[in-house]
């Protein structure tokens, strides 16, 4: 196993069990996300730090604003990782107030549209990045008349700050998901894998046989994928610069890892191996460096996750 990967992997399980303390009843496949955003930004996360920001998002916000509920956690986790957690938070309030002139108020993913709009550092560019994601956000709706969820504002957003055009994803999208439907993947699972291959670089037939090529080589390790909110993140993993021989030898490892830890062993382990393994593909997908398109598909992949699973 790569050293790399194994500081990586054993920061990833520190900070699941450090966040878990902030909010125990929050619902466990929180945690590994929050996670991976401290192991991303090389960041350990500290119990009083959290704790603090805690109290500074229920004495500014309250226990019933945008900011409450399940998105809580990923506010509290970023506070933490600023030097000024409350001017951290007036950024984000600020953020907030733009998404909601722009788009409509759907629970929990104003907030999360909030954070990625906090992304951009320079400030003077967030409503220039907001009208143009309104336009996106239209179009789709016009086009599909009714949204499948509030997951199209974090699309439209995260596709103004990849600074790549509307036609030119969707057409990507598109041909992935035709090229991908061998997999008999769920029209939802589909969705999200696509979206996330559309902002790699590559034509989608190369993209797509990278990313069956990955998933036929962990079955080949012995290794079940899941097909359901699980897949994009393997697909990010298939978008790394790397072999893909190498990519599949990097989830087995972390994945073997993983395994020897107390919240993915015993008779009834916190996580099942199919979560263990997308976790695994999470730890290498988020070790690939800095390319900008990679960076906005893990941004993508993670509020896919958080669409899935928590909202």
């Amino acid at each position: 196993m790569k050293q790399t990967l194994e500081r990586l992997s054993e920061q990833f399980v520190s900070a699941q069990k450090t966040i878990s303390r902030v909010q125990p009843l929050l619902s466990m496949y929180a945690y590994p996300v929050c996670a991976e955003l401290f192991v991303e930004r090389g960041v350990e996360p500290d119990l009083k730090k959290l704790k603090k920001c805690e109290r500074i998002l229920i004495k500014k916000a309250g226990l019933f604003s945008d900011f409450s509920g399940t998105s809580s956690l990923v506010i509290i986790s970023l506070l933490s990782m600023s030097d000024d957690p409350e001017a951290m938070y007036d950024r984000l309030k600020d953020a907030r107030d733009l998404v909601r002139r722009y788009f409509p108020a759907v629970p929990d993913y104003v907030a999360l549209a909030a954070i990625v709009l906090n992304e951009e550092e320079d400030q003077s560019r967030w409503e220039e990045i907001t009208r143009q994601a309104a336009d996106i956000y239209n179009a789709l709706k016009k086009r599909r008349r009714i949204l499948t969820s509030g997951g199209d504002i974090l699309l439209s957003l995260l596709l103004v700050r990849s600074g790549k055009e509307r036609e030119t994803v969707t057409a990507d999208a598109k041909a992935c998901a035709k090229l991908l439907a061998a997999h008999e993947l769920d029209p939802k699972s589909l969705q999200a894998l696509s979206r996330v291959l559309s902002l790699a670089d590559g034509n989608p037939e190369e993209k797509c046989d990278r990313f069956t090529r990955l998933y036929e080589l962990l079955s080949d390790h012995g290794r079940k994928y899941g097909k359901e909110y699980q897949i994009p993140m393997l697909g990010l993993a298939a978008m790394l610069p790397q072999d893909i021989e190498e990519i599949a030898q990097d989830i087995v490892d972390v994945d073997n890892f993983l395994s020897k830890e107390d919240m993915y062993k015993g008779i009834v382990p916190k996580y099942s191996k199919t979560v263990r393994l997308m976790h695994a593909a999470m730890v290498v997908a988020g070790s690939g460096g800095n390319a900008h398109n990679l960076y906005i598909a893990m941004e993508i992949t993670m509020w896919m996750l958080f669409d899935v699973l928590f909202i």
